[in-house]
């Protein structure tokens, strides 16, 4: 009896780790690009919008403004990111070129696409790229920028995750919502929103819609600290239009 007693306590056991592994996955991540990934943090946009879920996404950075990855590569501006990627294990890796490379200098994209893309397979991480958008003074660009990353993608065999052309959905049907900061470039607090809900949604496989319209975190203070503030109406449109897309 006692015997068998110890069997079923060692069964139970087992089963209650595997339950509670499954119920709460963490997935570690790392974001390679420059302002277009850290403006209006969206690295920790990710992360807070996963926190109740059970997927939680564990999100870093290696990032500096303006830099591509031929620079990521070479780790000039004093970036540490083949340093990180070899010194620590991550689940997912995100790669963001400088946003006019699709553009002027694809050939660039694809070789130090195809370099990261070697290292990250061997490090046992899953690829995925961070399909930018055209800038607001020549939104027709767009289809070259999406033309090229998913020329990288089939080269690489890696997931694309389709902020550029969500925003140029949202663009044409709600020009009133501005997702371009004053600068015509970077994201405002609205775009960032729009391409974490996209992130979550790719990387998660589920659907952003229910997702806070505020996303708070705390300071070294345990104080509050908002890092995006959006209407309810703003938030549930973006993400049904996500949802759908």
């Amino acid at each position: 009896m006692k015997f068998k007693f110890l069997i079923s306590l060692v069964i139970f056991f087992t089963s209650y780790v595997s339950l509670s592994a499954q119920s709460e996955q963490l997935k570690k991540i790392l974001f390679i690009g420059n302002s277009y990934t850290y403006f209006w943090n969206l690295p920790q946009t990710l992360n807070i919008m996963s926190l109740n879920d059970s997927i939680r996404l564990d999100t870093r950075q290696s990032t500096s403004g303006g830099v591509s990855l031929r620079q990521h590569w070479n780790q000039e501006n004093n970036l540490k990111t083949m340093d990180i990627i070899n010194q620590n294990q991550f689940d997912i890796i995100i790669l963001q070129d400088h946003s006019l490379q699709a553009i002027n200098k694809p050939d660039s994209l694809l070789h130090y696409g195809k370099l990261f893309g070697d290292l990250i397979k061997k490090r046992g991480a899953k690829i995925y790229l961070y399909l930018t958008w055209a800038r607001e003074n020549d939104l027709s660009k767009q289809q070259k920028i999406n033309v090229e990353y998913e020329r990288l993608a089939k080269e690489i065999n890696a997931t694309i995750i389709p902020v550029g052309p969500i925003w140029e959905k949202v663009i044409k049907d709600r020009p009133d919502l501005k997702l371009f900061d004053d600068d015509g470039s970077h994201p405002s607090l609205k775009g960032t929103y729009l391409a974490a809900c996209m992130f979550y949604k790719t990387i998660s496989g589920k659907s952003p819609v229910g997702l806070p319209h505020r996303i708070m975190s705390t300071d070294t203070k345990g104080e509050k600290l908002y890092l995006n503030i959006l209407s309810e109406e703003t938030a549930k449109y973006f993400q049904r239009v996500v949802d759908e897309y």
